[in-house]
């Protein structure tokens, strides 16, 4: 049956009301348009039945029948593998590995843990306690981009008990798996565990030193630049403190040591500190010539720009440009260089404008000022000198040279006589009447 379109809301409380209520039939439904069957940003219809087919068991039999069809990974867990992954190896111990799951009870058509309800991919590390000890062998045996279902005993799920009422005793379990992706993370402390002996070798050093730096990018790769800054450093101490035995190996450590300079360099910029990253530059010129590393001209353009040194940003960038003439990250940064550069030079202008103005105004100021003193004491002059009483004047302290210059002119207009006194070891000044014929009035 078809519905229809009411003209007005109704009201609950009227409907069930004792008097009820009124309603009408609107003929007009179709003023509002096609848009109000329109698909929204929701989804279509059907794109929701794809997404409730996709968390929905694939498996309406029992997990015996389907053990029968797959091969054993481990006592507990079984895998038949539905997409084969890329390449030949498979996931390391230690490994930080991203997943998309769903997961389901035997007899149970809906999932009981989703990532795909969730709306976002499962990361963990491997040997953590993360996730559950069956799904953790599962993914162990997976290849990149691998997609597999495993049939998991409660042994390594679980247990016995469960945990009622979501889940039952003795509860196995159905894991659809894709494998995302997952990276080494390397060994936090392979570098700690080293015996002072062990620490002096370049041979044993240098093996967890790739493990220390593994560990760092690790950390970089997920914004925790800082922790991946004291790896970094860690490293660094560690190489140059062991002994080398000959010419490759110290090659091999400047090299080493170029590239976890550059990485702090890269990690100090990142967290907005231009002068450490400076630094770590220093120290690359320290170990060789760093007009033939892009990378390490590059971060120190950038360094060097965000400290408003513009010119040598530049010239750092075209050296990296020479060397990589087709880097748009290069090309990128200068065009960066170029417009902060400008807009500099602009503020530089405007400043310079600014206190010009501030200058002329001044002095503008300063000679309204004079000629007020001027006025002012030209008055006072008058007065004096038509006070046939008044010998004397003292001029009032604090007087610049200015105030002073106009006094003196104002005394020969006026033919006074301007001298210095001194009085408890203070200066002070004294205007005195002339006598008639040159000589001062007494």
């Amino acid at each position: 049956m078809e519905g229809s379109v009411l003209k007005e809301a109704l009201n609950i409380s009227d409907l069930l009301g004792e008097h009820g209520a009124q309603f009408q039939i609107s003929t007009k439904y179709n003023e509002h348009g096609e848009e109000f069957f329109m698909e929204d940003d929701y989804g279509s219809a059907d794109e929701d039945e794809d997404a409730h087919r996709k968390i929905m068991s694939p498996w309406d039999r029992s997990f015996d029948e389907l053990r029968a069809q797959m091969f054993m990974v481990s006592e507990f867990v079984f895998k038949r593998i539905t997409k084969q992954g890329v390449g030949d190896e498979l996931v390391p111990d230690r490994a930080r590995v991203t997943i998309d799951y769903n997961a389901y009870f035997e007899g149970e058509t809906y999932s009981f843990d989703s990532t795909s309800m969730r709306g976002e991919y499962k990361t963990f590390t491997v040997g953590k306690s993360e996730v559950l000890q069956g799904l953790e062998e599962a993914v162990l045996s997976m290849k990149p981009s691998e997609e597999a279902q495993f049939v998991i005993g409660y042994q390594v799920l679980f247990g016995e008990i469960g945990c009622r009422p979501r889940i039952k005793p003795k509860a196995d379990a159905l894991f659809i798996v894709k494998l995302v992706s997952y990276t080494d993370p390397g060994d936090a402390e392979a570098l700690d565990n080293l015996t002072q002996e062990e620490k002096t070798s370049y041979a044993v050093v240098k093996e967890k030193v790739n493990d220390t730096r593994t560990h760092a990018k690790d950390y970089f790769k997920r914004n925790m630049v800082t922790n991946a800054i004291n790896d970094y450093h860690k490293a660094v101490n560690y190489l140059e403190a062991c002994h080398v035995k000959d010419e490759v190996e110290q090659k091999e450590q400047t090299e080493t040591l170029i590239s976890l300079y550059t990485s702090l360099a890269v990690c100090y910029n990142k967290k907005d500190n231009p002068r450490r990253a400076c630094s770590m530059i220093n120290e690359i010129r320290r170990l060789g010539n760093i007009d033939r590393l892009s990378r390490a001209l590059f971060h120190e353009g950038r360094a060097l720009m965000n400290l408003g040194d513009y010119e040598r940003a530049k010239n750092s960038l075209l050296k990296a440009q020479r060397l990589e003439s087709t880097n748009k990250d290069i090309v990128k940064e200068l065009k960066i260089l170029n417009e902060r550069w400008e807009k500099h030079r602009q503020e530089e202008r405007t400043i310079c404008a600014r206190a010009f103005g501030l200058k002329e105004r001044k002095d503008k100021r300063q000679t309204e000022e004079q000629i007020k003193f001027t006025d002012m004491m030209k008055r006072n002059l008058e007065a004096f000198v038509e006070d046939e009483k008044s010998k004397q004047l003292t001029l009032p302290e604090g007087l610049n040279s200015d105030e002073m210059n106009t006094v003196q002119d104002l005394a020969d207009e006026f033919n006074l006589k301007l001298n210095l006194y001194k009085e408890n070891s203070k200066d002070f000044y004294r205007l005195e009447k002339k006598k008639v014929g040159g000589t001062d009035e007494k």
